[in-house]
């Protein structure tokens, strides 16, 4: 059972979700690597969906706004995976974290059944936003 969506609730959430983008940008600025696309773009779409949200707030869209959260988290929080990743492979030195050249047949059927569950996850959570979305409008 979900909680019940509130103006002081969305408005915690996107304050909690923009001082997450902040010290993330500012992680990503600092670094001393080569730029990600990916963390880049999601970036800018976690902070389009936070603006939407803080304007779904002032108009009170609440279901809207908290659509937008999610979505600003699911898109943040990838940014975040990614550039974590990324800052091991760095440390790690490159070839040792990230890239898979040599393919271990002991480790496929593990990595399949692991992509799959993500594949299946995935695929649920766009199944219920826009499920929330139709309800929404």
């Amino acid at each position: 059972m979900s909680k019940a969506v509130t103006k002081n609730s969305v408005m915690s959430q996107l304050v909690a979700l923009e001082q997450f983008l902040n010290r993330l940008r500012e992680d990503v600025e600092h670094a001393e690597y080569r730029r990600n696309q990916l963390v880049a773009q999601s970036l800018e779409h976690a902070s389009e969906e936070l603006t939407s949200g803080f304007k779904n707030l002032a108009r009170e869209k609440l279901s809207k706004a908290h659509l937008n959260i999610k979505l600003a988290w699911l898109r943040a929080s990838y940014a975040r995976q990614l550039f974590d990743a990324e800052t091991v492979e760095f440390e790690l030195g490159d070839g040792d974290y990230l890239e898979l050249t040599e393919v271990e047949p002991e480790f496929l059927p593990a990595a399949k059944g692991h992509f799959s569950y993500l594949e299946s996850e995935l695929k649920h959570m766009r199944s219920e936003i826009k499920a929330r979305a139709g309800k929404s409008k």
